[in-house]
């Protein structure tokens, strides 16, 4: 699913969030985009191909690969919440002003998409039935509902408290 905020006449903020969840069946990643902006700079970049029951799956592996080409070291720390899902290659990006820094994490953002659509269906089968993806979902979707920025972002933009919970909990981040 993608979603976008554009707040940034009223509130001078634009939010998006990318997340696709591999088919149940599979043991590929989810992937995930996160940006955070605000008038002259990102805030908040996240990006990563998030493991789901394999750590070392290759495409995991792919975007360590990857996203190491392109130099980008900006090291931020992770809460406990988000080192429960996210793979140790994940790119973390903050206070981002300069525009070939921005141009990096777009074109990090195209390849890893690309690359995403064009592979995950080879994994759609990797289990005869659909619980052990349920799970590992659920997982992710259960650590992701921990993270406090997602509802503080969401009520600053203007949104009721019972609202923001009732979409990150159906829309965002939905068990099943």
């Amino acid at each position: 699913h993608v979603d976008v905020v554009d707040a940034r006449e009223t509130k001078k903020l634009w939010m998006m969030h990318v997340c696709i969840f591999p088919h149940l069946k599979s043991d590929g990643p989810v992937f995930g985009f996160d940006v955070i902006a605000g008038q002259k700079k990102i805030t908040g970049a996240f990006f990563d191909f998030s493991p789901t029951t394999d750590k070392s799956h290759r495409m995991v592996n792919w975007f360590g690969n990857t996203m190491s080409k392109y130099g980008y070291n900006k090291t931020r720390e992770l809460p406990d919440w988000a080192k429960q899902i996210f793979s140790r290659h994940m790119v973390a990006a903050g206070n981002v002003s300069e525009e070939s820094e921005m141009d990096m994490i777009s074109k990090m953002a195209n390849e890893g998409l690309s690359y995403y659509l064009n592979h995950i269906g080879s994994y759609n089968d990797a289990y005869v039935q659909d619980t052990v993806g349920k799970v590992a979902q659920n997982r992710y979707a259960h650590y992701q509902k921990q993270n406090p920025h997602t509802p503080r972002t969401m009520t600053s933009l203007g949104l009721g408290e019972d609202d923001v919970r009732l979409f990150i909990d159906k829309c965002l981040f939905p068990e099943v």
